[in-house]
Formats: C-alpha cells, sequence, structure tokens
C-alpha cells in the first residue's frame, strides 16, 4: 500500500483555488500540483494529448475495399500545409513521465445516473459505453506501445464523474468491463474530495510511471 504522500504534501490551497473551474481543469491542477510535490520536474499532465489524431486517416485500408467505397486521397494538404484528413482520437490527458517517457492516458466522463428521488430513466447517456473503445483491438494495441507501461494493467485510466458515479446499475455495468483491472477506472463520487482522486492514482496507478 502507498503512503498517501501525494495528498499529504499536496498544496492545499494552491488546489482549493481551482474548484471554480470545470471537472477537467481540477483534475489536471490537483495532480500536477501534487505530483510536483514529490517529483519536482518529473511530471506533466497534458490535456488532450495529440498522439493519436490521425490514427483512423492513416490507416491503409486493402484495395478491395477501397474499390467498393467512396475513396478520396488522404495524404490530401490544405493550403497551410496541414493535412486536410485528420480522423483519430482525443483522449483528455495524459499523465506524463518525462525522466522514461512512460505515459498513462486517460477520459474523464460525465454521465447522469439513477439515484435517490430520480427516476431509472435518469441513467441516461452512453459515454461510459464510448469508453469501452478503448478496449478494441487497434486502439488498445496503439495505446500501449505509446504508453510504455507495463502491460499488468491496462494504458488508460477512465474517471467516471457525476450521477453515474452512484447509480446501481452503471457501476455494475463498469465494473464487470474492468474485471481483473480495477485499478484503471475511478468512480470519483465526491469532485470536491481531492484526496480521494490522489490516493486512488498514488495506491493504484502511479507505481506503473516510475
Amino acid at each position: 500500500m502507498a503512503s498517501n504522500e501525494l495528498s499529504k504534501r499536496a498544496n492545499w490551497q494552491t488546489i482549493s483555488g481551482a474548484k471554480a473551474l470545470g471537472v477537467e481543469d481540477i483534475f489536471a491542477q490537483t495532480l500536477q500540483t501534487a505530483l510536483d510535490s514529490v517529483y519536482p520536474d518529473t511530471f506533466f499532465i497534458d490535456r488532450h494529448p495529440k498522439e493519436f489524431s490521425d490514427i483512423y486517416s492513416k490507416y491503409q485500408l486493402s484495395n478491395d475495399v477501397l474499390k467498393e467505397i467512396y475513396n478520396i486521397d488522404v495524404t490530401e494538404k490544405k493550403s497551410n500545409g496541414k493535412p486536410r484528413y485528420a480522423w483519430g482520437i482525443s483522449m483528455d490527458f495524459a499523465i506524463r513521465n518525462r525522466r522514461n517517457d512512460k505515459i498513462l492516458f486517460g477520459e474523464i466522463k460525465r454521465q447522469d445516473g439513477w439515484v435517490e428521488n430520480k427516476e431509472p430513466g435518469a441513467g441516461r447517456g452512453n459515454a461510459h459505453e464510448r469508453s469501452c473503445k478503448y478496449f478494441t483491438p487497434g486502439l488498445f494495441n496503439e495505446i500501449q506501445k505509446t504508453s510504455k507501461i507495463p502491460k499488468e494493467i491496462l494504458p488508460f485510466w477512465v474517471v467516471f464523474v457525476g450521477d453515474i458515479t452512484r447509480d446501481p446499475k452503471r457501476n455494475r455495468e463498469v465494473a464487470y468491463w474492468y474485471q481483473g483491472f480495477e485499478k484503471n477506472f475511478f468512480m470519483w463520487r465526491n469532485e470536491k474530495d481531492l484526496g480521494s482522486l490522489l490516493d486512488f492514482f498514488e495506491n493504484n496507478l502511479l507505481k506503473y510511471l516510475l
């Protein structure tokens, strides 16, 4: 078990100033501030990393498929020299270790949920289902190769926020999907509890980045 050093030594005065920001900003500032306090000049929380922004447009289809679809020149450039077509994914964050080039990619998923005084239909939305694309063979292999972290965990971390974190149905769905990889998702049930976020990260994921 880790020592929870991140939450113990976090600059709470600095972090508390982020509470008026959106959850993605709070997440990034909380982790960055805490990591800097324990591991100076080692980690960088990168918002919207670009590694996978064109993996679809660069993927080569077979000639048999190309003959049967609306085919375009995916190498075409704009007048400014940038690619006209850049199809891929944009993850919400990457936790980068500058010293060993290990990276943990991740998503923050906000979703409604079925909780007290609401009907079951309140648990609408499919953000949690859309996050399952990271389990597909193509994306999973590419993210894992880029991350350079040990294969005993997944190369991504999904942080759920909102009422989904207390929904009895959605909690079971997500827990079922992640069987054996419980370290790779976090139900951030109280977004004001920054210590719980830091403790989860330190106790479950930090060692794979060191």
